[in-house]
C-alpha cells in the first residue's frame, strides 16, 4: 500500500512539475512577445539657450523600445504649444529623431509666474491603442537680470504612467488582430 501511495505521489509531482515547466514558458513567451510591440519614447537630448528675454528649450525625442509608437504629443506647463506625430519608428529603415524647439517669450506663463507642478509631458500609445505618458520635471528659476523666470527641465527622473494588462489580456491582444496591418492602418 505503501509503494502504490508513493507511486501516485510521485505521479502527482512529475505531472505538476511539467505543467509547471510549459506554465512558466508560455507565460514569458506571451510577456517577451507582448514587449516585441512596445514602444518608449523618451528626451534623450535637450538644449536650452537663453537670449535676450527669450528662452528656446529644444528636447529631442527618440524611439527606444522596439515598437512603434502613434498619436505622439509633447507639451510644456506654461506653454500655448504642442508638437505631435502621428508616428515615430524605432531602430531601423524608418528611424528618425525629432528636435522640436519650444519658444518661451516673455509672456509665456511659465516665464510670468510661479507654478506649483511644471512638467514636459510626452504621450503615445501602442499598437493597441494603449495611452503611455512620460512626466519630466520642470524647475522654475528667477532670473537675476529681470522678474522673469528661467527653466531647467530634468531628464534622469521622469515619471511613467504605462498600462500593465493581465498575461491573458497580452494573449489576448496578441491573437486579435494581425500586427502588420495595424501598422499599415496607422500610417
Amino acid at each position: 500500500m505503501d509503494g502504490l501511495l508513493f507511486l501516485l505521489l510521485l505521479v502527482i509531482f512529475i505531472t505538476g512539475g511539467i505543467g509547471w515547466f510549459f506554465l512558466r514558458r508560455f507565460l514569458n513567451n506571451t510577456r517577451n512577445e507582448f514587449q516585441e510591440y512596445q514602444p518608449a519614447l523618451r528626451v534623450t537630448n535637450l538644449s536650452i539657450m537663453n537670449t535676450g528675454d527669450v528662452v528656446t528649450v529644444t528636447p529631442e525625442v527618440e524611439n527606444l523600445g522596439p515598437g512603434v509608437a502613434y498619436d505622439c504629443l509633447l507639451q510644456l506647463a506654461g506653454w500655448d504649444g504642442s508638437f505631435s506625430v502621428k508616428a515615430l519608428h524605432p531602430h531601423g529603415p524608418r528611424y528618425r529623431r525629432h528636435s522640436i524647439p519650444i519658444v518661451l517669450g516673455p509672456s509665456a506663463p511659465i516665464r510670468m509666474k510661479s507654478m506649483s507642478r511644471c512638467f514636459l509631458r510626452l504621450s503615445y500609445r501602442d499598437c493597441w491603442e494603449h495611452r503611455y505618458e512620460c512626466w519630466y520635471p520642470v524647475v522654475q528659476v528667477q532670473n537675476a537680470n529681470n522678474r522673469l523666470y528661467n527653466i531647467q527641465i530634468d531628464l534622469s527622473q521622469p515619471e511613467f504612467t504605462e498600462p500593465h494588462p493581465s498575461v491573458r489580456e497580452m494573449w489576448k491582444l496578441l491573437h486579435q488582430s494581425p500586427h502588420d496591418e495595424d501598422e499599415e492602418i496607422h500610417e
